[in-house]
């Protein structure tokens, strides 16, 4: 089941933008109808909302054609499309300078504070304004709460850890690198559990990185920007999680599993210590190794299951599945 992106604090809208101050910031060309600017997003985004904005170049403008943006920044070659767009001669550099601009002058907004209650907090700690602290919180020594971070009921966060820092995304045009501003939060769902010494990234634009509802982490864990994890998921030691990737509910990543960014993780997917994860891993599979392959499929309970095809039952807890080659879903 798609892992459900929608419930969570509002998205981070841009004030006060338009295609034409996108233009006077960049140096590109409008051509088309001038429109707000409500949000940045990459090509490959799951999620476009109204007033979308993204960038193509090079063969990626083909693809562009087929995508639900309102607006892009593109080459000559990409005019003529139904939409407005801004005409630039390097549109990922005009893309992420955006960003550093509109990051840098305040234009995305921050969320209005609030504590609820019986929220224990260190003495040690920082937690900026901008922040949502729901009921039962408990924050360790050390540990910082960066503003645009949100912490429903009963989130326990260990000393050292820091949630809503910006990831790295680096940039760079002809005056040298740089690391790109990042506007987006951090929601952290009911009873999430957040080990010693872990990372958390704020989102790159206008979204959230989440974590679900009961997901724990061990400690030394590193959340990249961008990165969705589902319900009950589990990350034990020095779990590495680049950008943009997403675990559906249930999963389980063995101590140092690290993985490319855009990997997605199948409901009840299951690592071996060390896995290198390079594609995606279906639901209800066991993967280990670098780069990491598939050695069978896997139970909740994490026994392993038969490997034939068709109803197949857990021998540890009777739980029933249905397998059709790569496919396994439980059973109603």
């Amino acid at each position: 089941m798609p892992l459900d992106t929608t419930i969570g604090p509002e998205l981070l809208a841009l004030r006060d933008v338009t295609l034409s101050d996108v233009a006077r910031i960049t140096g590109g060309r409008l051509v088309g109808e001038d429109a707000p600017v409500r949000h940045l997003r990459p090509l490959s985004a799951d999620s476009i909302p109204d007033g979308s904005l993204a960038y193509a170049s090079g063969h990626f403008v083909d693809e562009l054609a087929n995508a639900p943006f309102e607006a892009a920044i593109v080459p000559a070659s990409g005019v003529g499309a139904s939409r407005s767009v801004i005409v630039h001669e390097d549109p990922q550099v005009a893309f992420f300078a955006l960003q550093r601009s509109l990051a840098e002058s305040g234009a995305y907004p921050t969320i209005a504070s609030h504590r609820g209650d019986r929220v224990r907090i260190a003495d040690s700690a920082v937690v900026h304004d901008g922040t949502v602290i729901g009921d039962d919180v408990r924050i360790g020594d050390h540990v910082v709460v960066m503003p645009n971070s949100v912490l429903d009921d009963g989130v326990e966060i260990q000393a050292g850890t820091v949630v809503g820092e910006p990831g790295f995304q680096v940039a760079g045009d002809g005056t040298g690198r740089y690391l790109v501003p990042h506007a987006g939060g951090v929601h952290l769902r009911a009873g999430v559990s957040i080990g010693a010494n872990c990372a958390v990234d704020r989102a790159l634009f206008s979204t959230f990185t989440t974590l679900g509802a009961d997901t724990m982490l061990d400690n030394l864990v590193h959340v990249a920007h961008d990165v969705m994890i589902g319900d009950r998921c589990t990350l034990t030691a020095s779990v590495e999680l680049s950008g943009s990737v997403v675990l559906e509910d249930d999963v389980w990543l063995a101590p140092r599993t690290c993985c490319n960014q855009f990997v997605r993780f199948g409901r009840g997917a299951y690592t071996g210590t060390g896995s290198v994860v390079v594609r995606d891993v279906p639901a209800f599979t066991l993967v280990a190794g670098s780069p990491a392959r598939v050695f069978g499929r896997v139970c909740l309970c994490r026994a392993k299951l038969p490997s034939d095809d068709g109803p197949v039952e857990c021998g540890s807890c009777g739980r029933r599945f249905l397998v059709d080659g790569d496919a396994v879903a439980e059973a109603a």
